[in-house]
């Protein structure tokens, strides 16, 4: 698999080469109560967050929910986190995007997390979250002295095709004094974020910490090991910067905060809330302090237009498409634009109503895409047993919850585990599932969870 993926601020594209069939854009009203997994929301936000405890890093034998998961990398100078994709290095780059990103649905959608019985669950992943960037961010009184933006070294790691129980342990640790201030932002917006939805004091501490680091240094870093999310051409900082500092101010009130969020606001939008580019969540952040929305709306608004399938880009357009819903569906909340219907008319894509006849979210229906480019669930030990296999093999796990690529713009797709562009899944895939879910939840209250899943502990999480 390959991260090295580009900061994009181009115009995005609106792909109809994967069409949504005989599916048409809803009518206003809002549906009954079924079901149908196409419209099963409360289960959707239920599995999409057991992906988590799939890339559990650390004691995931007694911590994670996924029964076929043990403890592993416990040798790591720095312990816990998760592994960020079929693989199991820790970027910190989609780590905090993935960590804020969560805690912002959880803030906007919080009735849905505690209607579905979800929000014990939430809050154990977003704990596991909060404890590895405290853990990775060494404070010397009130600032950064070192932080640690990277553990596994991503070529090392890729040469290995096994479950993480078997890897070996003491993985390189990639620490740094003086840049990475868009992982510093990412990880201040996500303990902001912490602060807002459960008043931890600490948070907020490292929180303002962190931001001073980013701040201080405004610089990537610039080795990017292995060239894992890091390209000099397209990185920049700002957006997160205007991320964090939105938050902070939310958190505190204090206008240094506010000023920093309108400063560092990105004058023309161009690409969804991703981990490489969180412009549209900080104008949205930043819609929210000021109550002008039309930045923010002008530019999603414009996305979600047609009945085409929106593939923005030919790597996980499914992640991309999920996160247009999730800022569509928050400022739905707060009155600025009503594309709702076209939400739900997206996600009925995604969850099987497609040429493919494939739901691209794994465990969740019968149709349910099963050979993701996964190492822990696929059932191989090592390259060797993997080969020229696409399928999983005979010892093969259901990878629960995982939200894979989707189809390219040229409307092709396969359920292989070598296909990484359309097949891959990964943290920040399914933060944008997540916080749909739970919107459309929000909207529709449609569904119910499930009270047996197989690979799944749901008494653990209190369910």
């Amino acid at each position: 698999m390959n991260k090295h993926l580009l900061k994009s601020i181009g115009a995005a594209c609106m792909s109809a080469a994967v069409t949504l069939g005989s599916l048409s854009v809803l009518g206003g009203s809002v549906p009954t109560v079924s079901a149908a997994d196409t419209d099963n929301y409360a289960k959707l936000l239920q599995y999409s967050l057991y992906f988590y405890d799939c890339n559990w890093c650390g004691s995931a034998g007694s911590e994670s929910a996924i029964t076929w998961r043990g403890d592993c990398h416990t040798d790591d100078e720095i312990k816990g986190g998760f592994h960020d994709a079929g693989d199991h290095a820790v970027f910190g780059l989609p780590q905090g995007y993935t960590a804020s990103t969560l805690g912002w649905a959880y803030r906007e959608f919080k009735d849905a997390f505690n209607s579905t019985g979800q929000a014990a669950h939430f809050k154990k992943i977003n704990d596991h979250f909060i404890d590895f960037i405290k853990a990775s961010t060494k404070l010397s009184g009130d600032s950064v002295s070192s932080l640690l933006y990277q553990k596994g070294d991503g070529d090392e790691d890729h040469k290995y095709w096994g479950p993480p129980e078997m890897q070996g342990g003491g993985r390189k640790m990639f620490w740094t004094s003086n840049s990475a201030s868009d992982i510093a932002a990412e990880y201040a917006a996500a303990l902001a974020l912490n602060y807002i939805n459960f008043g931890d004091q600490e948070s907020l501490d490292y929180a303002k910490a962190l931001y001073k680091f980013s701040v201080a240094y405004n610089k990537c870093e610039p080795n990017g090991p292995s060239g894992f999310y890091y390209d000099p051409e397209y990185s920049d900082v700002k957006d997160e910067q205007a991320w964090a500092a939105g938050w902070l101010y939310l958190a505190t009130k204090d206008e240094y905060y506010k000023g920093e969020c309108a400063s560092h606001q990105t004058q023309y939008l161009g690409w969804v809330h991703s981990w490489n580019n969180v412009a549209v969540g900080a104008a949205i952040v930043y819609a929210e302090i000021t109550g002008d929305w039309s930045n923010a709306t002008g530019w999603i608004g414009g996305q979600a237009s047609g009945n085409g399938y929106y593939c923005l880009d030919d790597w996980g357009s499914a992640r991309l498409n999920c996160s247009l819903q999730t800022t569509l569906l928050i400022a739905n909340k707060h009155g600025a634009i009503d594309k709702n219907d076209w939400c739900k008319a997206q996600m009925t894509y995604l969850l099987g109503e497609n040429p493919f006849n494939t739901c691209f979210v794994t465990g969740f229906a019968s149709n349910s895409c099963k050979n993701t480019h996964h190492r822990g669930a696929s059932g191989y030990n090592n390259y060797d047993e993997l080969g020229e296999n696409t399928t999983y093999g005979p010892n093969g796990k259901v990878l629960v919850g995982a939200l894979t690529g989707g189809p390219n713009k040229a409307g092709q797709y396969s359920d292989s585990i070598k296909d990484y562009q359309c097949n891959e899944v990964a943290l920040d895939y399914n933060a944008g599932l997540v916080a749909a879910a739970a919107g459309l939840y929000s909207i529709y209250k449609t569904g119910s969870v499930d009270t047996s899943i197989p690979g799944v502990d749901t008494v653990s999480n209190g369910q």
